[in-house]
């Protein structure tokens, strides 16, 4: 109970909806876009090129991260000014390094009920390095940094594609340093370079999971009854407590399949009954968010008996997200036990 607490007076205080995915974990992607030079001085020697960014990063929460990328850059070749005609056509390479902190906004916390909004994930990023001309008219090596960001849009829970935008600076300046009436005359010696990227962008979470619990050992079969005049008993309730969700998902796990087989066998032999799928999640995160989650998780159970050639009418689906916990919340191990879905047996006529 502190735990949540402390997470509600946060959401007080900054005035948002936190969700139900802290999620942290690692990531990777990569950036492909144009490469646009800014100031008179490096626009005296290169033209528009590209640029390939790999990155790698690790999330904290659903906000605030580190990444750090490589950059290569291509510029094609030199301006022609008639001035220096030995320095024309030819093209302009540098490598750099960064590093810096990121800060995610992921619409989802905010937008649950939009559904194209919710699926998007604005971010910022400022970071720091160096860079290394390696080719042209960029021969030098100096530290430099960018601050910039863009938008994803998630394709699932874990692929995103989008938009980045950065502005550069490195701290060197492209041999010779002044090209003559070619270059803006307040600039024609500045010593340093200025640049922007615009372009695609691919990122990868690799979200990290809690390990699920122990599956509870079957109960043992009920003592045969002899009296053949008695009707066999009939199953009021059948919980499925090996079927579990990693954290902030509702895709089927595949150690989950061979209990939902089961369940699938049993009601294709009991024809009469119908069942409620009930979808119910952790306590991280607000109550709107987890009753969203639990409905996701139950309609994922439904989607795979329905596969299995059960019919959609038999089975109704109920969230109760975090209001009916099986295990404390304030361990791991409790938190795995109750992101779980249960199937509850009706009968026929029998009221709810």
């Amino acid at each position: 109970m502190r735990v949540r607490r402390l997470f509600a007076s946060v959401a007080v205080v900054s005035s948002v909806c936190v969700s139900a995915a802290w999620a942290k974990g690692p990531f990777v992607g990569a950036d492909v876009g144009v490469s646009e030079p800014l100031n008179g001085n490096l626009r005296g020697h290169i033209r528009t090129g590209f640029t390939v960014n790999p990155y790698v990063g690790y999330k904290f929460n659903d906000y605030l991260g580190l990444q750090g990328g490589a950059h290569f850059y291509y510029f094609t070749e030199d301006n022609h000014l008639p001035e220096f005609p030995k320095q024309n056509r030819q093209a302009t390479t540098m490598f750099g390094g960064t590093f810096g902190p990121r800060l995610d906004i992921p619409f989802r916390n905010f937008f649950e009920d939009t559904a194209i909004l919710e699926d998007l994930e604005p971010y910022i990023t400022a970071q720091g390095g160096y860079f290394v001309g390696t080719s042209g008219r960029l021969s030098q090596s100096a530290p430099g940094f960018f601050t910039g960001g863009g938008v994803n849009y998630h394709l699932n829970d874990a692929l995103m594609i989008g938009l980045f935008g950065r502005w550069n600076r490195a701290y060197m300046g492209p041999r010779p340093t002044d090209l003559g009436p070619g270059q803006v005359p307040g600039e024609r010696l500045s010593e340093d370079i200025r640049w922007l990227n615009a372009g695609l962008n691919v990122q990868y979470d690799f979200i990290e999971t809690e390990a699920p619990p122990a599956p509870t050992p079957a109960p043992a079969p009920p003592p045969i009854v002899q009296r053949e005049e008695l009707p066999p008993p009939v199953r009021k309730k059948i919980v499925l407590r090996s079927v579990y969700f990693e954290f902030d998902r509702s895709n089927i796990r595949t150690d989950a399949a061979p209990v939902l087989d089961e369940a699938a066998g049993l009601l294709r032999d009991e024809g009469e009954i119908n069942i409620v799928a009930e979808g119910h999640t952790d306590s991280i995160g607000s109550d709107a968010y987890n009753m969203k989650l639990g409905q996701r998780r139950a309609d994922s159970v439904r989607n795979y008996l329905v596969n299995k050639g059960i019919t959609s009418k038999r089975i109704r689906i109920e969230s109760f997200g975090e209001s009916r916990p099986v295990a404390t919340n304030e361990t791991a191990e409790g938190r795995a036990q109750n992101r779980r879905v249960e199937l509850r047996v009706v009968q026929p006529g029998a009221a709810d």
